[in-house]
């Protein structure tokens, strides 16, 4: 109570003291010598004990960062594999982070992103996960698990990364990968993309086949290629009898964040300002500024290799401008509004952070898509942020956090 004392601590070689709970405290450093002459010191500290959760997508889970890398014959190694969730992710790191700025604040966190997951299949219902247990089971929404485990406690902060799933980005990339002219009416396969498998796979080595998978011609429908479709409106794989079941789309995107906040201000003790929606930065330039892009037509050796490196393959520098003008900007427009109509804090500070370390540039803050296959055997870390990309993540969730305390 206000006015009691909390304990006293006597000790020569530094100490610590366990407060009994939150709060603002009073403490006195007295430092007496042999002789017995006394200084003392009082100032006010204050102790906090920060219930935080995160929640999301691939963004969110950490996914393209394992905690172990694959080696040899062996796989690589997460936190959680169905959801790729890795101690690497953005939001782990601002966790960690908070807690070793100040020696009064411990934090409690809880990392229940998922990659793969949406608003409607992972957040509000349940959901496969990014690698399917053998057993048929499925994860459960992440909203409902939050409220679980916090059991009627206050939530400090709620970290949320979704979005990109919900605007099919993933599917939207590899449209622009096999189709040329994937913003376009009536987009083909691209001539160049057997020469562009090629130049990106070869060298490989047990991981040449995964990666010649995701180049395979025979596979391809044709609805797949249209990039505009997919992100404007919805995946056409998505249907049922006509209907966008998944409620996918940038047209669908500002009605499933007003579902997300329905579905918070029901089940969780969290004031809207303490929601940390977190943006998708632009990558699609360099250093210089100059826009990412594979080489029109057949490459020649030198900007071959180059492109094998450093670009997306088969994504032209017009593609990726329209990624960039459309897809990407309207994404952080619609996550903005979004956050300014729930009341939520818009993490705005990962852009900026980005500028200069997109998909092609020399020190690039993405997992390439040749990497990705060396890193994870598998394509699914493509385009997501490396380790120098989450520590970015973190730094923008941690200034967005300051200016609220």
């Amino acid at each position: 109570m206000e006015g009691e004392s909390a304990g006293v601590t006597a000790d020569c070689d530094g100490f610590e003291h366990a407060f009994p709970g939150e709060g603002v405290y009073s403490v006195s450093l007295v430092v007496a010598d042999e002789a017995g002459e006394e200084e003392s010191t009082t100032s006010d500290v204050e102790v906090r004990d920060l219930l935080i959760f995160g929640v999301g997508d691939s963004y969110g889970s950490g996914e393209g960062n394992p905690d172990v890398e694959v080696v040899d014959d062996a796989d690589a190694q997460w936190q959680n594999l169905r959801c790729h969730r890795s101690a690497l992710s953005g939001q782990v790191l601002a966790a960690q982070q908070l807690e070793e700025a100040d020696p009064h604040t411990s934090v409690t966190f809880v990392h229940l992103a998922c990659s793969g997951g949406r608003v409607y299949e992972g957040l509000l219902d349940t959901y496969e996960g990014i690698v399917p247990d053998e057993d048929g089971g499925v994860a459960e929404p992440q909203i409902e698990v939050v409220a679980e485990l916090a059991d009627g406690h206050e939530i400090d902060a709620l970290f949320v990364s979704i979005g990109g799933n919900d605007i099919n980005f993933s599917d939207v990339v590899k449209a622009c990968v096999l189709g040329e002219k994937c913003h376009e009416d009536d987009p083909v396969i691209d001539p160049v993309l057997s020469l562009a498998a090629g130049w990106v796979c070869g060298g490989l080595g047990a991981f040449e086949e995964a990666c010649e998978t995701y180049f395979d011609t025979d596979a391809i429908e044709p609805e797949t290629l249209d990039a505009r479709q997919i992100f404007d409106v919805h995946s056409t794989a998505q249907d049922v009898n006509g209907l966008d079941i998944m409620q996918d789309g940038i047209d669908d995107l500002p009605m499933n964040y007003r579902s997300l906040d329905a579905k918070i201000e029901e089940l969780l003790d969290v004031e809207p300002d303490q929601v940390f929606l977190a943006e998708i930065p632009d990558v699609t330039r360099d250093e210089r500024g100059v826009t990412c892009g594979w080489p029109e037509g057949v490459p020649g050796l030198s900007d071959g290799l180059r492109a094998a490196i450093q670009e997306v393959p088969g994504i032209t520098q017009t593609e990726m401008q329209w990624a960039s003008d459309h897809v990407l900007t309207m994404l952080r427009d619609a996550m903005r509004d979004s956050a300014a109509e729930h009341g939520w804090q818009f993490v705005d500070g990962v852009d900026p952070r980005f500028e200069g370390h997109g998909y092609c540039a020399a020190e690039p803050w993405l997992v390439r898509l040749q990497n990705t296959f060396q890193i994870q055997g598998d394509s699914n870390g493509a385009l997501h942020p490396n380790v120098p990309g989450h520590e970015a993540y973190a730094a923008a969730i941690l200034d967005t956090w300051a200016a609220t305390q």
